[in-house]
């Protein structure tokens, strides 16, 4: 039997998702280790802090807003210029960038 950790419902162990919310169901069951009985429960999470790559992600992140920031001051001059050519290679250049560094 499988309780949903949305709303609590007690499921068949064969069903995939909560018949109550809909939500998809997890097992608290485990491969047993070498060593451990298979029916074991899992062991309870422990936040470790800040998951590595997480800061990355965030840098990547502010980069690609710092992008889109680029592109609006660039818009921003054309529409109060009235030139519009300028926008043209400015998207093109920040998305070459953008793809460069695989943002």
């Amino acid at each position: 039997m499988i309780i949903c950790t949305g709303c609590g419902t007690k499921n068949d162990d064969e069903a995939r998702f909560c018949e109550e919310c809909g939500r998809k169901l997890q097992s608290s069951r485990r491969t047993a280790p070498t060593g451990a009985s298979p029916g074991a429960p899992l062991s309870r999470f422990r936040h470790q802090g800040i998951a590595p790559g997480t800061r990355t992600s965030l840098w990547r992140m502010a980069e690609a807003w710092a992008y889109v920031l680029m592109l609006a001051v660039v818009g921003a001059v054309c529409v109060v210029r009235e030139v519009w050519w300028p926008l043209y290679p400015a998207v093109a250049l920040l998305g070459l960038i953008a793809w460069l560094r695989r943002i």
